[in-house]
């Protein structure tokens, strides 16, 4: 478990093609969490996941009128996989009917303006890290794949294919 603010500097890494993060961290001045995705590594060569969620940070901080280095995120999970099975897992967490009277963005309009908007939710910690550890079950994986397929099908944003990191970064 690790807390950074927008503030901080990012952690370099070697790109591995195909690899993707899914991570739950909690915006400690709301208590709120987010559960998304992110590239292994973006083109600056940046840790993907610590890198989106201090994006994240900036977008909250900007939405919110705080000033940039206020606010703090813990990161309590941070797992690597492979593209199309960590995308499966998130897109599962975010289409549980379940899980939707949770979202932060109808309680506040300025929600929309930070990126990931839809993946904030107002729980309490047990139930975020439950939901992200669920959305690895078996069944799970394939409710997500096929909630996955279907958003790329239809041309609808955040189901990213995997990144080839050769053809990125020459």
């Amino acid at each position: 478990m690790m807390i950074i603010r927008s503030t901080d500097s990012i952690p370099e890494i070697t790109p591995i093609s195909g690899m993707a993060w899914h991570y739950v961290w909690e915006l400690l001045e709301f208590g709120v969490f987010k559960n998304g995705y992110a590239r292994h590594a973006y083109k600056d060569g940046k840790h993907g996941g610590i890198e989106r969620v201090r994006w994240c940070l900036q977008d909250c901080e900007a939405a919110f009128g705080y000033n940039r280095g206020e606010l703090h995120a813990r990161i309590w999970r941070m797992r690597l996989g492979d593209n199309e099975t960590v995308l499966a897992a998130e897109q599962f967490v975010h289409s549980r009917e379940a899980n939707r009277e949770d979202k932060a963005m109808l309680y506040d309009k300025r929600w929309l303006d930070v990126g990931g908007k839809s993946e904030f939710y107002f729980c309490d910690q047990k139930t975020a890290l439950t939901r992200f550890a669920n959305s690895y079950r078996k069944t799970n994986l394939a409710i997500g794949a096929a909630v996955r397929d279907h958003k790329r099908a239809k041309g609808i944003h955040g189901c990213p294919y995997p990144v080839d990191y050769a053809e990125v970064l020459a």
